[in-house]
Order: C-alpha cells, then sequence, then structure tokens
C-alpha cells in the first residue's frame, strides 16, 4: 500500500494530535513510484506526537481487522453477557478519513488488471461503521457491493509493528491481535482442520522475542545455491554484524497441552465430534494443542508432508521425544527444571547445506513461512491465558496492557524455546550464542530481518526509533540498508507496493531522505501539534543543519563543553586575558566544532 492521506475528525482528537489534524502523504502515484520503496521520516523533538501517529494507524487498522475477521470468540462481540465487546460502529478514533493506494490480489479480484493501482478510501463518522470505498472500481469492473473478503483484501495484508522502546500505546492493538491469532487456531481444533500457520488476522508486533525466529527464518533460507539474489540480500548481516552462518540451534517443543476449543460468534448449536468418532454428549477428548499442526494425512514415505512437525524432524539432524520428564529426569538424561509430567520433543540441528536445502524444500522457498510458523509456536504460549483474562484483553483501554497481561510463561512450560543458538562470526575463532551480541547489533538483524520477510507483501510498516542502539556509521547507512532490503525483483514489479513509517531523533537518516518523504511534527503558535516539510532539501543536507533546523539545537556541541568555550569568550570581552593565552587555552581545551572555529576567528579579529 502507499498512503495519501490521514485526517483525524474525532472531537477528542488522538493524544497530542486534535481534531482536524492531516497529513498529506502523496498525491499522484505512478506505476514507477508504486514500487519504489521510500520510508517515511518522522521527525520531531520529544512529546511533539511522532509516535500518535504510529498509534493512529495501528489502531484504525486494529479496528477494521476486527470486523472483517471470519474466526471471532463467542465473548469477542458485545452481547448481553459482555457488554464491554466488540462494537463495529466504536473504535479508538471515532472518527477519521483514511486513503491509500494498493494493487489487487489476483484470487480475490479475477479478471482484473493487476499492473493498475486501485484507489482506497475509508470513511468513519462517529459511532457509525467505517465505511470502505473502492473509488476507482470503474477502471476494473462493474462497480459492485464488496464482499467481506474483498473489503479485507483491499486492506493491507500485514501492518508490521516495532519499537526499540517500551512504546506500550504502540503495541495495544498488536498484543490484542495475538490473542485473535490464538483464538482463530483454538477455533480449528475443533474441526480438526488443517491449518496453515498464517494468521487471519493482520497486524504483527514483532518486539524482541521474536528475534530468534526471525534471525533463524533468513539465515536458513535465504542462503540458496539457486538464487544468488536472495543470499546476497543476506549481505548486509556479514558486512555489519560479522555473522557468517548458523552454527548449531535447538528447538524444544511441548507436545502433551490438551484444550478445550472454544464455541465463535458465528457457531451454529450442534455438537462437535471427538477425535474418535462419536460425539460430544458420548464422551469429549480434549484435542491436543499441536493436532492442527502435526496432521498425519500424508505418507511418510511421501517428500511432502502435511504435518508441520513432521517437516521440522526431516531438517533436524536428529530429534527425540521425552514423554515422561520426571523419569528421564532422574536418569540424567535431561538436565534443567521441567514441568512434571510433561513431555517433549528435542530438534537438534548442525547446520550445513543440506540442513539447509532441507528447510527450503519443506517450506517452499519462502522464509515468511518458516517464520510464521514459528511465530504460530510461540503465540500458542496464550494457553496459559484464562478465558476471563482474554475477554478482559479484548475490552480494555488500560494503556498499561502488556505490562498487565504475563504473556509468556515459564521456560518449562512454553510451547516452543530457542536453546544453543550459536552462530560463526567472522574474526571469531568459535561460533558464539547470539545472546552475546550487543544491544545494536541485536536490533540491526531484527529490524532488516523482519524486513526481508515481508518484503514481498502488500505490508505498512509501523517502525518507532528503530535506530536508538545504532553506532554513527549504522545510522548512516541504515536508510541504505532498508532499500537493499527491498529492493524488487523483475518478476514481482506489479504485485508488490509496501510502506513504511518510522519515527526518529536521528540527523543522519533524515540526511539520506528526500524532503518529500520527511515529516515534522511541532507544536504551533496555538498549542496544538502539526506537521510541516522541512524548509530545504534535506537529502544531503549535513548532520549539523538538520540538528539545528528540525530538532532545535542551537549548538552542535553538548552543553558542558559549550560553558568551557562561553568562559572563553567572557574573558575575552572583559579583556581579563591576552589573546594569544586564550588561543592556546581554546585548542588545548576544546577540540573541533563549529562552535570552535567561530570564537577563534573572533579571538583573531
Amino acid at each position: 500500500m502507499k498512503l495519501i492521506r490521514l485526517k483525524i475528525n474525532d472531537e477528542n482528537g488522538y493524544k497530542s494530535l486534535p481534531k482536524g489534524f492531516e497529513i498529506i502523504f502523496q498525491k499522484n502515484l505512478d506505476q514507477k513510484s508504486a514500487i519504489e520503496f521510500n520510508p517515511y521520516i518522522i521527525a520531531g523533538r520529544n512529546g511533539s506526537g511522532k509516535s500518535n501517529v504510529l498509534e493512529v494507524l495501528a489502531e484504525i487498522f486494529y479496528h477494521l481487522d476486527c470486523i472483517y475477521l471470519r474466526y471471532k470468540p463467542d465473548y469477542f462481540n458485545k452481547s448481553e453477557k459482555n457488554p464491554k465487546g466488540f462494537v463495529p460502529e466504536i473504535s479508538k478514533i471515532n472518527d477519521y478519513e483514511l486513503e491509500y493506494h494498493t494493487f489487487l490480489e489476483k484470487e480475490i479480484f479475477p479478471n482484473c488488471d493487476y499492473s493498475k493501482i486501485a484507489h482506497v478510501s475509508i470513511i468513519k463518522k462517529e459511532n457509525k461503521r467505517p465505511i470502505i470505498n473502492w473509488i476507482n472500481e470503474a477502471e476494473f469492473r462493474k462497480p459492485s457491493d464488496l464482499s467481506q473478503q474483498e473489503s479485507k483484501n483491499l486492506l493491507p495484508k500485514f501492518i508490521v509493528g516495532y519499537a526499540s522502546g517500551n512504546n506500550e500505546t504502540l503495541s495495544f492493538p498488536f498484543i490484542k491481535s495475538r490473542f485473535l491469532q490464538y483464538d482463530e487456531y483454538l477455533t480449528s481444533l475443533a474441526a480438526k482442520e488443517f491449518l496453515s500457520p498464517r494468521p487471519e488476522s493482520s497486524l504483527l508486533y514483532l518486539d524482541e522475542s521474536y528475534s530468534q525466529a526471525i534471525l533463524l527464518s533468513n539465515l536458513l533460507m535465504l542462503d540458496s545455491e539457486t538464487e544468488p539474489k536472495k543470499r546476497d540480500s543476506l549481505q548486509p548481516f556479514k558486512d555489519y554484524v560479522g555473522i557468517e552462518d548458523v552454527d548449531t540451534f535447538r528447538l524444544v517443543i511441548r507436545t502433551d497441552i490438551e484444550i478445550n476449543p472454544p464455541k465463535t460468534s458465528n457457531d451454529r448449536e450442534e455438537t462437535f465430534s471427538n477425535f474418535t468418532g462419536t460425539t460430544q454428549q458420548e464422551t469429549f477428548i480434549k484435542p491436543n494443542l499441536l493436532q492442527n499442526i502435526d496432521l498425519k494425512g500424508n505418507n511418510k514415505k511421501d517428500a511432502y508432508v502435511t504435518s508441520y512437525i513432521e517437516k521440522l524432524k526431516r531438517c533436524a539432524t536428529t530429534w527425540y521425544e521425552i514423554q515422561n520428564v520426571d523419569y528421564f529426569a532422574e536418569t540424567g538424561y535431561v538436565t534443567g527444571d521441567y514441568s512434571r509430567d510433561s513431555s517433549y520433543l528435542y530438534l537438534d540441528f548442525k547446520v550445513n547445506k543440506a540442513t539447509k536445502k532441507a528447510f527450503q524444500f519443506h517450506f517452499e522457498n519462502d522464509p515468511l513461512k518458516l517464520f510464521e510458523l514459528f511465530k504460530l509456536l510461540l503465540v500458542l504460549d496464550a494457553y496459559k491465558i484464562s478465558t476471563e483474562s482474554k475477554k478482559r484483553i479484548y475490552s480494555t483501554q488500560n494503556i498499561f496492557l502488556s505490562e498487565d497481561t504475563i504473556y509468556r510463561p515459564e521456560e518449562n512450560e512454553r510451547i516452543l524455546c530457542f536453546k544453543n543458538f550459536k552462530i560463526r562470526k567472522e574474526g571469531v575463532p568459535d561460533s558464539i550464542f547470539t545472546k552475546e551480541l550487543s544491544d545494536g547489533e541485536h536490533q540491526f538483524l531484527h529490524t532488516l530481518g523482519l524486513c526481508l520477510l515481508f518484503k514481498d507483501s502488500r505490508s505498512l510498516f509501523l517502525f518507532d526509533e528503530p535506530e536508538t542502539h545504532f553506532n554513527p556509521d549504522w545510522k548512516a547507512k541504515f536508510i541504505t540498508s532498508l532499500r537493499n532490503c527491498f529492493s524488487i525483483e523483475e518478476d514481482k514489479k506489479n504485485n508488490t507496493m509496501r510502506e513504511m513509517l518510522m519515527t526518529t531523533h536521528s540527523s543522519y537518516l533524515i540526511s539520506d531522505s528526500e524532503v518529500n518523504f520527511v515529516l515534522l511534527l511541532k507544536k504551533g503558535k496555538d498549542g496544538e501539534f502539526k506537521y510541516l516539510r522541512p524548509r530545504f532539501q534535506t537529502l544531503g543536507a549535513s548532520i549539523n543543519k538538520i540538528t539545528i533546523e528540525i530538532f532545535g539545537a542551537k549548538i552542535t556541541i553538548g552543553d558542558y563543553a559549550l560553558s568551557k568555550l562561553q568562559a572563553i569568550n567572557d574573558k575575552l570581552e572583559t579583556g581579563t586575558a591576552d589573546k594569544n593565552a586564550l588561543l592556546d587555552e581554546l585548542e588545548n581545551t576544546l577540540g573541533d566544532s563549529v562552535e570552535k572555529i567561530l570564537l577563534r576567528h573572533k579571538l583573531e579579529e
């Protein structure tokens, strides 16, 4: 997608963004600019409302997602028993206008010209259901009412959120969306249906708990001998962080959890069949939580298998199952603190070319498919959350949602754990644990890795200060690294349109961006926050100029250093010291800066 316009008409605005706040992103879009990647850099001083723009978009698309999702638990929507449940007519941003461009998907819109750009408008009035308008529908087909599936597919395929700090309010709708994915999975348990790990919900908040899954998915799936372009996309991992390859890792999957599948909001009055052929009234057997990704329908001799657990086994160097931890713990076969009477599957991987070929075969050469399996297994940790807690989570407006929700259980109770994850790093003789990487290295691998996973999808990326732990050199090269992630292959030029909004305090990111893609948020004289375009070409502008013009810093050195410089200037003004002595003091006390040069000229005059 490509954003055109966002306007908030809500009487109360949204936090620092007042009623009437409007951003015009890009009015005219042709085929070339539609597929080009140009992230919007949202800059401004602390408290200027930068993150609020990301939050508004996340809240809007979460609300739309909830309207068009097919599978929702029966306690999700508002009812007599659940007066605080979801209502399509009311959202956190209750009155807004949003416009954007997108490409169509062939499966949903057959016989359309997929090279053309669809123009979509979403208008929500106060306490009214939002209306999705396909403005230029007549250019594609005879206008008609949009089906639920068509409406859902005019929205972005994914909303990918990431924040380097603890932006609780940005993560707010994403956390709720995680539980929607979990409840969607539980719904499928009742019917024992084959389930793709890809969720129906579109919001994905990829915080640090997904770092290992992101890195593994890229290193295993993109190092392809037959597709050198994929391998080239991993080059920044080596150039900046020095990662040469994966050495080893272990997956520990808990396999004994059984759970009652819930009824959904669209269930008919009927009994569920259990998995021995009898009905619920006779004997209901709780299904195993993993059964829908471990279906055994295919012949085990076949190359392609349905079971995702079987896929992982076929990629592993070795694997074994432990049915009774207590027994094996007593014999010393298992170490660590494990749940009593629990069962685990251990998969060990010593990574080589054959390992990667196996992963690439079983996951269809698509790193996103492997990541989605990892993500689903991580989401299944929600089995520890009670129905009452989820009911509260769906309806709450508490900004401390992530703190109030103990989402990740103890390690021994998790469905998936990554263990012994070691990498080979340039200049280091022995392989090291990924945990030994610095915060900046983790952040770099995380942000670029998730971009590589979602680069070929109709996605909206919402990044809140993704470069905070980078050194200046990495900050200067970050936009280039992102552009390399989103480079378009020739055969995908007609169906890939991505948008990214990124908040920052870094002048380096602004200096690497055209002025048309830099949004400056600041407080006006009337006290209300608004956005401006910088008054100068930001691309290639010096860091000092950007620091002064955009962030309002009147100096380019630290405050303590400035006090030293000011003391020398005061001696000059009062005539209490010899000029040559002051020049020596200036040279010996302070390093080079614009301020030092100006004072030196003043002394020499």
